[in-house]
């Protein structure tokens, strides 16, 4: 997806571009970017991937540049892989379209969660095509899994406070699923336990908000499909990564079995994006790029890093002039921010480009 480039030793600021996964489909998001060429080549390609009758998964090109395109949780109703789809085209085709734009490397991508598949094929690892018949191969495993009721739910909570209140509810299915920011972490669990968590998060004064998910992702629930899924990915093809992989436990990923194990992992294994972020830093990244249409990451990255220079250029209504504008906003932010340096915050970018949900 773009050109080899080294990874700079250090001495200057070091930009990644986070690719996220749920929360990642935004009705229309691409609607002022359908001419892009790199656009248009990232939504035909995985149009022509979806099996069966379009009234079954519509096509990608449809939801993300059209008008009155179905809400996350109506999509996720009707077909589970349009929206695995939606949301996986939606990243890559955005992340495409910084990576053409910005005048400074990118020099690393960083996957959240099922984001990992896109930071993947960002990196070169997987084509596009790769990643939309594993999309395919996904929903298979998990349709045939027959899993119970499931799903996400986050709270504005410590890990610690989560861990308390699971506890206190008992409810140990529910399981620590993501550990985001410092009073952010995702919980994982049954869709009864999940409503007794939520009713305890409440009487304790803290929001709990259910995430729109097709089921517990980051939960031995789902032990079984990573294993098939891991075993399938043995006979796909990886390419060396023309970017620096980071998985969300802060290592980067160099060999085959690494990669193969990042696009695999948040199906049953917990993720610690703090720590990600933290080991990052401390490898010199300073700039944080998300490539998705909410700002959810850059939100997280300004939690956690509050120095750092975040921003989410692609953050709907986005054309390529203002795409263009908040990339430049942010790199400047970055100047003022080196390696092993305390230093203010960064200069907030215009209409709040980093930060929100």
């Amino acid at each position: 997806m773009t050109p080899d480039r080294p990874v700079p030793g250090g001495g200057g600021p070091r930009t990644v571009l986070m690719c996220p996964g749920q929360g990642a489909y935004v009705p229309g998001a691409l609607r002022h970017l359908r001419d892009h060429p790199a656009v248009r080549g990232v939504l035909q390609t995985v149009d022509a991937r979806i099996p069966g009758p379009v009234s079954t998964v519509p096509p990608v090109s449809r939801l993300l540049t059209e008008d009155g395109a179905p809400a996350p949780g109506e999509l996720l109703s009707a077909s589970p892989l349009a929206f695995d789809l939606a949301t996986y085209s939606c990243v890559v085709a955005s992340a495409t379209v910084l990576l053409t734009l910005t005048h400074t490397p990118v020099d690393a991508v960083l996957g959240h969660s099922m984001g990992d598949l896109a930071a993947l094929t960002v990196a070169g690892v997987i084509t596009v095509h790769q990643g939309a018949a594993l999309l395919g191969v996904r929903d298979r495993l998990l349709r045939e899994a027959a899993l119970p009721p499931a799903g996400l739910l986050a709270v504005d909570m410590t890990d610690d406070q989560a861990a308390g209140l699971i506890r206190t509810c008992g409810t140990p299915q529910v399981r620590i699923a993501a550990r985001n920011a410092p009073t952010q972490t995702v919980l994982a669990g049954p869709d009864d336990d999940l409503a007794l968590v939520r009713h305890g998060a409440h009487a304790r004064g803290h929001r709990a908000t259910p995430l729109t998910s097709r089921t517990a992702y980051h939960h031995p629930l789902l032990t079984d499909v990573q294993r098939a899924f891991r075993s399938l990915l043995r006979a796909q093809p990886v390419k060396p990564p023309a970017l620096a992989v980071y998985t969300a436990a802060g290592r980067r990923a160099h060999t085959p079995a690494q990669l193969r194990t990042a696009a695999v992992c948040h199906l049953a294994e917990p993720m610690d994006f703090r720590q990600a972020l933290h080991a990052m830093h401390g490898a010199g990244f300073t700039t944080y790029i998300d490539s998705g249409p909410r700002a959810v990451l850059s939100a997280l990255a300004k939690a956690n890093l509050p120095a750092c220079a975040a921003a989410a250029p692609q953050r709907t209504p986005a054309d390529v002039r203002r795409i263009r504008d908040r990339l430049t906003v942010a790199l400047r932010a970055a100047a003022a921010v080196m390696p092993g340096q305390r230093s203010a915050p960064a200069p907030r970018s215009p209409a709040g480009a980093d930060g929100g949900n």
